[in-house]
Protein backbone atom coordinates (compact mmCIF):
# COMPACT_ATOMS: atom_id res chain seq x y z
CA UNK A 1 0.00 0.00 0.00
CA UNK A 2 0.90 3.89 -0.48
CA UNK A 3 1.43 6.61 1.05
CA UNK A 4 1.51 9.97 0.61
CA UNK A 5 4.00 12.55 2.65
CA UNK A 6 3.98 16.30 2.24
CA UNK A 7 7.51 17.98 2.14
CA UNK A 8 7.42 21.67 3.04
CA UNK A 9 11.30 21.51 3.38
CA UNK A 10 14.79 20.85 2.49
CA UNK A 11 12.82 17.09 1.46
CA UNK A 12 11.29 18.97 -1.58
CA UNK A 13 14.91 18.53 -2.61
CA UNK A 14 15.27 15.01 -4.17
CA UNK A 15 19.21 14.69 -3.24
CA UNK A 16 18.30 15.62 0.27
CA UNK A 17 15.71 13.84 -0.07
CA UNK A 18 18.01 10.54 -1.22
CA UNK A 19 20.49 11.81 1.54
CA UNK A 20 18.05 11.27 4.20
CA UNK A 21 17.56 7.59 3.02
CA UNK A 22 14.25 7.59 1.69
CA UNK A 23 13.02 6.27 -0.84
CA UNK A 24 9.48 6.91 -2.97
CA UNK A 25 7.72 5.63 -5.53
CA UNK A 26 6.50 9.01 -7.39
CA UNK A 27 6.91 13.21 -6.77
CA UNK A 28 4.03 16.02 -7.69
CA UNK A 29 4.14 19.73 -7.25
CA UNK A 30 1.25 20.54 -5.09
CA UNK A 31 0.07 23.32 -3.42
CA UNK A 32 -1.84 23.04 0.24
CA UNK A 33 -4.69 25.89 1.11
CA UNK A 34 -4.78 28.28 3.89
CA UNK A 35 -1.45 27.49 5.49
CA UNK A 36 2.13 29.16 5.48
CA UNK A 37 5.78 27.73 5.41
CA UNK A 38 7.38 29.43 8.87
CA UNK A 39 10.85 29.27 10.76
CA UNK A 40 9.16 29.08 14.03
CA UNK A 41 10.67 25.75 15.08
CA UNK A 42 13.00 25.42 17.91
CA UNK A 43 15.91 23.32 17.21
CA UNK A 44 15.98 20.35 19.29
CA UNK A 45 19.97 20.40 19.06
CA UNK A 46 21.53 22.44 21.86
CA UNK A 47 24.89 23.86 19.53
CA UNK A 48 22.29 25.20 17.29
CA UNK A 49 22.91 29.01 16.89
CA UNK A 50 21.31 31.69 18.57
CA UNK A 51 18.16 32.57 16.44
CA UNK A 52 17.82 29.46 14.35
CA UNK A 53 14.55 28.57 13.60
CA UNK A 54 13.32 24.94 11.65
CA UNK A 55 11.12 24.83 8.90
CA UNK A 56 7.52 24.45 10.09
CA UNK A 57 4.17 25.28 8.66
CA UNK A 58 1.23 27.42 10.38
CA UNK A 59 -2.61 28.17 9.21
CA UNK A 60 -2.06 31.78 7.41
CA UNK A 61 -4.20 34.34 8.84
CA UNK A 62 -8.06 34.16 7.61
CA UNK A 63 -7.20 31.10 6.29
CA UNK A 64 -5.92 32.75 2.95
CA UNK A 65 -2.89 32.34 0.55
CA UNK A 66 -1.86 28.69 0.17
CA UNK A 67 1.89 27.53 -0.29
CA UNK A 68 3.70 25.18 -2.40
CA UNK A 69 5.22 21.73 -1.55
CA UNK A 70 5.97 18.56 -3.27
CA UNK A 71 4.40 15.51 -2.43
CA UNK A 72 6.08 12.09 -2.55
CA UNK A 73 3.94 8.92 -3.26
CA UNK A 74 6.06 6.16 -0.85
CA UNK A 75 5.46 2.66 0.11
CA UNK A 76 4.12 2.42 3.57
CA UNK A 77 7.10 1.48 5.38
CA UNK A 78 8.65 4.48 4.77
CA UNK A 79 6.24 5.96 7.41
CA UNK A 80 7.97 4.73 10.15
CA UNK A 81 11.54 6.13 8.77
CA UNK A 82 9.35 9.36 8.24
CA UNK A 83 8.31 9.46 11.84
CA UNK A 84 12.15 8.64 13.31
CA UNK A 85 13.28 11.43 10.60
CA UNK A 86 10.87 14.24 12.56
CA UNK A 87 11.18 12.64 15.88
CA UNK A 88 7.52 12.19 15.94
CA UNK A 89 5.40 12.91 18.10
CA UNK A 90 8.14 15.03 20.49
CA UNK A 91 9.73 17.37 17.76
CA UNK A 92 7.10 17.00 15.16
CA UNK A 93 3.27 15.60 14.92
CA UNK A 94 2.09 13.66 12.23
CA UNK A 95 -0.73 14.95 10.56
CA UNK A 96 -3.46 14.57 7.21
CA UNK A 97 -3.87 17.51 5.41
CA UNK A 98 -5.16 17.70 1.69
CA UNK A 99 -3.22 19.03 -0.55
CA UNK A 100 -3.72 19.85 -4.32
CA UNK A 101 -2.49 18.30 -7.39
CA UNK A 102 -1.90 20.67 -10.38
CA UNK A 103 -4.74 19.03 -11.89
CA UNK A 104 -7.09 20.43 -8.87
CA UNK A 105 -7.25 16.69 -7.74
CA UNK A 106 -7.60 16.49 -3.64
CA UNK A 107 -5.30 14.32 -2.16
CA UNK A 108 -4.69 13.26 1.47
CA UNK A 109 -0.96 13.24 2.57
CA UNK A 110 0.84 13.28 5.66
CA UNK A 111 2.52 16.45 6.66
CA UNK A 112 4.79 16.83 9.96
CA UNK A 113 3.67 20.13 11.98
CA UNK A 114 5.93 20.82 15.37
CA UNK A 115 3.51 21.77 18.51
CA UNK A 116 3.33 25.20 20.04
CA UNK A 117 5.38 23.81 22.66
CA UNK A 118 8.67 23.57 20.16
CA UNK A 119 8.22 26.76 18.37
CA UNK A 120 8.86 30.73 19.13
CA UNK A 121 8.61 33.57 17.34
CA UNK A 122 11.14 35.49 15.91
CA UNK A 123 13.50 32.89 14.64
CA UNK A 124 15.01 32.58 11.28
CA UNK A 125 16.24 29.77 9.06
CA UNK A 126 20.32 29.50 7.82
CA UNK A 127 21.90 29.99 4.66
CA UNK A 128 22.51 26.18 5.12
CA UNK A 129 18.44 25.72 4.42
CA UNK A 130 18.46 27.86 1.28
CA UNK A 131 21.35 25.90 -0.13
CA UNK A 132 19.58 22.82 -0.03
CA UNK A 133 16.50 24.27 -0.63
CA UNK A 134 18.23 25.68 -4.18
CA UNK A 135 17.83 21.92 -5.55
CA UNK A 136 13.99 21.89 -5.40
CA UNK A 137 13.29 24.91 -7.42
CA UNK A 138 12.52 23.17 -10.48
CA UNK A 139 9.79 21.85 -8.48
CA UNK A 140 8.38 25.40 -7.54
CA UNK A 141 6.17 28.30 -8.97
CA UNK A 142 9.31 30.75 -9.39
CA UNK A 143 7.12 33.24 -6.75
CA UNK A 144 7.12 31.25 -4.22
CA UNK A 145 10.55 30.15 -4.28
CA UNK A 146 11.75 33.56 -4.26
CA UNK A 147 9.92 34.34 -1.64
CA UNK A 148 11.72 31.71 0.33
CA UNK A 149 14.92 32.26 -0.98
CA UNK A 150 14.38 36.24 -0.29
CA UNK A 151 13.32 35.49 3.43
CA UNK A 152 16.35 36.70 6.20
CA UNK A 153 18.64 34.51 7.54
CA UNK A 154 20.80 34.34 10.47
CA UNK A 155 24.13 34.26 9.34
Amino acid sequence: MAINFFAYDQLMNQEVMKEAGFEWIAHFCVTLSAYHLVFNKIPDDEDAPEGLGLPNIEPAPSNLGMMDGVMYEMKEQELEKLDAYFKNPIEYQRKVLRVTLHDFKLVNSYVYIAPHNKTKKGLMPNKEFKKQLRGARKNLQMLYFSRVMNTPTID
